[in-house]
């Protein structure tokens, strides 16, 4: 982690964060939206969509962004990005294709729509961070190839309970120690 955090600040010292959009705006999303805004550095959620743009200015608004613009095309979105706005739509397509995005952040928990995206970031040349396991249980073996071919990472997101469990469980084994499972 001390490599990442160090890539990060230097990102952010130079002034060129990593670009991040995602898509959802749920529960999990707002939480993400909060630790982006407030607590780290070298990145910057420049957009969010979601299929109810309300719930993606609320997510932007509870992380205490102030000014949020409503997007509906790929001009007006890459705009926002350019002039540091930040922006929300009900089209994740527009994410996907816009220039100043890095990564994809898909956090919506449904297979159909999220596979959509991601197939689309892939396409375009966007690296693709998933919170969605039952996106990477049911395509996420495709979406690797695919990925790999573009020359992209598809990658999972380690902030749900399954990866914090197995990073817990190697640190555990790294220290000499031999976890056992306990219980009934």
């Amino acid at each position: 982690m001390i490599i990442v955090d160090t890539a990060l600040e230097r990102r952010e010292l130079e002034g060129n964060p990593v670009r991040v959009a995602m898509v959802g705006a749920g529960f999990m999303a707002s939480g993400i939206a909060l630790q982006m805004l407030t607590a780290s550095r070298g990145m910057r959620l420049v957009a969010i969509a979601n299929r109810t743009v309300d719930k993606a200015e609320r997510a932007y608004r509870e992380a205490g962004a102030e000014a949020v613009s409503t997007v509906s095309t790929l001009e007006a979105l890459e705009r926002a990005i350019r002039e540091g706005r930040y922006a929300v739509t009900a089209d994740p397509l527009l994410l996907t294709a816009a220039e100043g995005v890095d990564v994809i952040l898909e956090v919506t928990g449904d297979v159909e729509h999220s596979a959509r995206v991601a197939v689309s970031a892939i396409d375009h040349g966007k690296h693709l961070v998933l919170m969605n396991a039952e996106l990477d249980s049911t395509v996420g073996p495709l979406l690797k190839v695919r990925a790999d071919r573009a020359g992209v990472v598809v990658t999972n997101a380690d902030g749900d309970q399954p990866g914090v469990i197995m990073n817990l469980f190697r640190f555990v084994r790294s220290i000499g120690l031999r976890p056992v499972l306990a219980g009934n």
